[in-house]
């Protein structure tokens, strides 16, 4: 199944619409952050950890934000148990598993000395060019 076809417009709108919500902030600030939290919690008095130890973190997190979405999926098919989560909460807690994982996922980057957002750049450029798609990430 191919994804739906994105309106570069709609798409350059968005972007804008996220960055103001956002307040500017950049993936740029959010990787320095996270750098400075992690050294708080792994400092020299704690072992370092593994690739495997922020890989599994990673797929950790992913597997709670799975959880929620099966809920989620429990109030679509209104199959869900009286007295669980409402869908608001349920999305909420969805948006914090999301981003635990990309939190994670960038300090797994920063383990294997990997600049997450060109990877970024590049992947996206080489799917987008794979499936004849013409959006592209700087140029």
């Amino acid at each position: 199944m191919r994804p739906p076809v994105v309106n570069p417009e709609h798409l350059r709108q968005e972007i804008t619409r996220l960055r103001e919500a956002a307040g500017g902030l950049t993936l740029a600030e959010v990787i320095d952050a996270n750098r400075q939290r992690c050294k708080r919690w792994h400092d020299a008095d704690t072992e370092p950890w593994t690739g495997a130890d922020w890989s599994n973190a990673m797929c950790g997190e992913a597997g709670e934000a799975a959880n929620v979405v099966k809920k989620l999926r429990r109030h679509e098919t209104r199959t869900s148990p009286q007295g669980g989560p409402d869908e608001a909460a349920l999305r909420a807690a969805l948006g914090h598993e999301i981003a635990d994982t990309i939190l994670y996922a960038l300090l797994l980057g920063d383990h294997y000395a990997i600049d997450v957002v060109e990877a970024l750049i590049d992947k996206f450029n080489l799917v987008s060019e794979r499936q004849g798609f013409p959006e592209r990430l700087r140029g």
